[in-house]
């Protein structure tokens, strides 16, 4: 059942179970999970939160944030869930904007955010070995305030306040028009989301290890990751940050065989040693939030065929408006080159007057899924049938979705529309390119491109230029060559990991390359 609290949904899924979470060597069964939850929601309670009440946490991948985004939920209070590297005046407006009551979050925080502050150590539920590792190792100054309730014990009994309408979660997002924005999500649209994820992974999940590392305040990380694969009977294995090393170590051992995941990860994971020597333990690997490149996906599907292993490489598509996933490959239906089928949602393409488009006509996506938000934050509630996303596609003759980059990432040249994926995507078959991002300049009033790249090659930059177009213009057409190449040591990156275009672009105002 979806139409109850998230709470309810994940608690009740997890009891009983000898291994729910896994954290640098400690490990929580499913009923210490639900305690360790019921006591912070006590404790919450004790301070005055209630039904309805925003909670902000700014908080790394913890037990401590994920204790707390339920013990929220069980309140019938909104956790608003922040990025954790959040400059502290990015993360006050964020609190006062969401109208927070309260903030949770790490102990380094030492300036006054405008609401009272529970403080985190981040080693209050490590192994006790560990823990006094962390402390010694420990730098800086400790802020002073409340602190989190690690030794807490006593519970008080109260029913869930939620219900599946109830607003859960608060998420941030780049919107379908690029401006930054918070979506509402409801208890219902999460366990739906939930619900989509299981379905996806066509295979029984009980005992096996999923890597929660993709940022909690990421839908991908937070909905698929933690509230559908552990409630569908994955052990959730933390890590706080992106150690790929210990995440390596971690598929090597066996420990991980589940991992969803943003492209640049899996690169990232590719390039480890142990990851490589243990690939063959995967059985599912995922790859949403940004466009999965050709030969990343192959560079896995072979090494795990070579290794004997069953898992591939699918990659999917989701927005926060739709908590995450809603069109993916799968086990069984999976085919390169494109985001999949529709998953818990019906997908149209339309043409500039909202017509629906036949299939192998290039248009807008728009996405019909009971996942779907409740709205953003200070605007009314979505009402619309369709959510027009913003990104263009097709369906090709296979009936898989065909993702063609953003509706605003048009370039126009000569009267012909430029399409930047098409450009990064060949960009990034170069073996040397690590990511590439196209945008538009102006030269007078002409309009031009030019081709940001990082790169892990020792070349010179005018032998990494030539390369570069010399391969690009034997496979684009030639109106779309970028006039410009520009190497940097890595592309500069939105809150939620993506690649930031505006501040590409006002590098090139700025002509500062």
């Amino acid at each position: 059942m979806t139409n109850r609290s998230a709470y309810e949904y994940f608690t009740k899924n997890v009891r009983g179970r000898k291994e729910c979470l896994y954290y640098l060597g400690r490990t929580f069964s499913g009923e210490e999970t639900v305690a360790l939850i019921d006591a912070v929601a006590s404790f919450l309670l004790e301070k005055g939160v209630g039904k309805g009440d925003v909670v902000a946490i700014n908080l790394p991948n913890t037990p401590e944030c994920i204790f707390t985004i339920y013990a929220v939920n069980k309140l019938g209070a909104v956790a608003y869930v922040t990025h954790p590297l959040l400059p502290v005046e990015a993360l006050k407006k964020g609190v006062k904007e969401s109208g927070a009551k309260m903030l949770v979050a790490m102990d380094t925080l030492s300036e006054d955010v405008g609401v009272p502050t529970i403080l985190c150590d981040g080693a209050g539920y490590l192994p006790l070995s560990y823990r006094i590792v962390a402390k010694l190792r420990r730098s800086g100054p400790k802020a002073k305030g409340e602190r989190f309730p690690y030794n807490r014990t006593h519970r008080i009994p109260f029913a869930p306040q939620g219900t599946g309408e109830d607003v859960a979660l608060y998420l941030p997002s780049g919107g379908t028009t690029g401006e930054p924005k918070v979506i509402r999500v409801t208890n219902e649209a999460f366990n739906q989301n939930a619900d989509a994820t299981l379905t996806l992974a066509k295979m029984p999940l009980e005992g096996h290890g999923v890597l929660l590392a993709l940022p909690f305040f990421h839908g991908f990380g937070l909905s698929s990751s933690l509230h559908g694969a552990v409630s569908g009977g994955a052990v959730g294995v933390i890590l706080p940050f992106l150690d790929y090393k210990k995440a390596a170590e971690y598929v090597k051992s066996g420990r991980v065989e589940i991992i969803l995941a943003v492209p640049n990860m899996y690169k990232k994971l590719l390039a480890e040693k142990d990851f490589r020597d243990g690939i063959g333990n995967m059985l599912l690997a995922f790859s949403g939030g940004d466009t999965l490149p050709e030969r990343v996906k192959k560079e896995y599907d072979d090494l795990a065929a070579a290794a004997g292993g069953t898992s591939r490489l699918y990659q999917g598509y989701g927005l926060a408006e739709t908590v995450s996933v809603c069109v993916a490959n799968s086990p069984g239906e999976d085919k390169i080159g494109t985001i999949g089928k529709p998953v818990f949602a019906d997908v149209k393409i339309l043409d500039e007057k909202g017509r629906e488009l036949p299939q192998g006509e290039k248009g807008e996506i728009a996405v019909k899924t009971p996942c779907m938000m409740k709205g953003y934050l200070g605007q009314d509630d979505f009402s619309d049938d369709y959510l027009l996303t913003g990104d263009l596609g097709y369906f090709d003759e296979d009936g898989f979705l065909v993702f063609s980059g953003r509706k605003k990432r048009i370039i126009v040249i000569g009267g012909m529309n430029v399409y930047p994926l098409e450009i990064e995507r060949t960009a990034c078959e170069l073996d040397f390119v690590t990511a590439a991002s196209a945008e538009e300049y102006h030269d007078g009033e002409k309009p031009r491109i030019c081709l940001f790249i990082s790169d892990n090659s020792e070349f010179s930059e005018e032998k990494k230029r030539e390369i570069t177009l010399s391969y690009l213009s034997t496979r684009i057409i030639r109106y779309a060559l970028p006039t410009k190449v520009v190497f940097l040591d890595k592309l500069p990156l939105t809150p939620v990991g993506k690649i930031d275009h505006l501040k590409l672009s006002k590098m090139l105002v700025d002509q500062s390359v």
